[in-house]
């Protein structure tokens, strides 16, 4: 193991990305303010530092598992994994490192059973020399690399019963960018994002172990506008990145961050058909392009227990909000919010479905605020998109019957 520490290790990669025109250059950022003396061991609270690692030379770790007390690590930059006996967590010592091949990237891997299942994909920082952080996270992948060269895509496994080595026993190849993320704590099925061509981005993919040296995907789930082989355009603005990072499962639910698309709960209980439960969203970064916000989020509420849905847009935003109650009592918005709702005198104790007030038309910010109750009616209210008019939102009454 080198006698390097890893505060060298850093200066060393900071130092790379400051020549410019390397994979450290987009993520490479000058501190915010000088780092003072961190002893030997660290700083921590009731967390004691017993040893590190260089990992062969290749400081650039991601994902980490352990397995037959070795510990198995992905890298971002190296393009492979890096295996360490840890026998004693105090000298860990290199043993092997695999790699697919030059310009795929291996940095997420799950081990159980003695197996290892492990992503593929472009090494996208090393293929595409961005021009900041910009141009990575507010573009559609496929979108953002013009300089696209030779990788490997999809997913390996890895018989790693024989500690200390990797002996790969399959490997599904999926065409696109490759794999992002895997989720596998062992059993028949793991869950991938990974990018198909077609699509703008990394999307589910849920594969079936059934079968172990022969994987097989059984079903793939997007959100709206992804799939652009299909004649789909992007439901977000420009500037925003709808992709699946990574998706975790428990029991028979998926949940899945999906970068600026927001935050989605799947019915996994038939892997070959998944089934959206809920999908939540928040409001847009201020500075975004004005645009119709069309964000949805939901809720589900107690009987009788008020529902507040507070739409503060900007002015000049046009706006609907929309709040539906049924009989399973879910609230559903779609609306953009900026600022602070009025806390209303009182809630509402008359109205069988939803009383609404608004203030302030005409001065920076609008002021808004909503509250229902139980019922199997609609409010409808629409913002007015201009400063100067001075129509006031209205509440359209709900129809009988």
């Amino acid at each position: 193991m080198s006698d390097n520490t890893r505060r060298e290790h850093l200066k060393m990669l900071l130092g790379i990305a400051a020549l410019g025109g390397t994979a450290f250059e987009a993520l490479a950022a000058p501190p915010a303010k000088p780092m003072g003396p961190v002893p030997p061991q660290g700083i921590g609270n009731r967390i004691e530092h017993i040893s590190y690692s260089d990992q062969g030379g290749r400081p650039d770790g991601v994902q980490v598992m352990v397995n037959r007390k070795h510990v198995y690590v992905g890298h971002m930059f190296s393009d492979g994994v890096t295996i360490l006996d840890a026998a004693d967590p105090r000298k860990l010592k290199p043993v092997h490192f695999f790699t697919a091949g030059p310009g795929t990237r291996t940095h997420q891997l799950q081990t159980a059973e003695d197996l290892l299942l492990l992503a593929n994909g472009a090494n996208i920082v090393a293929m595409q020399s961005y021009d900041g952080m910009r141009g990575y996270f507010e573009n559609n992948l496929v979108d953002s690399i013009t300089n696209r060269k030779k990788f490997r895509s999809g997913l390996s496994i890895h018989d790693i019963s024989k500690p200390g080595e990797m002996k790969e026993i399959a490997f599904l190849e999926i065409p696109g960018f490759g794999i992002n993320r895997v989720w596998w704590p062992g059993g028949r099925y793991a869950a991938v994002a990974a990018h198909f061509d077609g699509y703008t981005d990394h999307i589910l993919a849920i594969i079936d172990l059934k079968d172990i040296t022969k994987p097989e995907i059984v079903s793939r789930w997007a959100l709206p506008g992804m799939n652009r082989a299909a004649g789909e355009t992007p439901t977000l603005p420009k500037g925003r990145r709808a992709a699946l990072h990574h998706m975790i499962t428990a029991g028979n639910l998926g949940y899945g961050a999906w970068r600026d698309g927001g935050f989605t709960i799947l019915d996994i209980s038939d892997p070959a058909k998944p089934k959206l439960l809920s999908h939540i969203n928040w409001p847009m970064r201020s500075n975004a392009p004005k645009a119709r916000s069309t964000l949805s989020c939901s809720m589900c509420v107690r009987p009788r227990i008020r529902c507040r849905f507070p739409p503060c847009p900007r002015p000049g935003i046009a706006t609907t909000v929309r709040l539906a109650r049924s009989g399973r009592t879910t609230c559903t918005k779609t609306a953009r919010a900026r600022c602070k709702a009025r806390k209303p005198s009182s809630p509402p104790t008359t109205t069988p479905a939803c009383a609404c007030s608004t203030s302030g038309i005409n001065s920076r910010r609008r002021k808004s605020r909503t509250g229902c109750r139980r019922s199997r009616q609609d409010l409808s209210i629409r913002v007015p998109t201009s400063r100067s008019t001075r129509k006031r939102p209205t509440c359209l009454s709900p129809p009988k019957g």
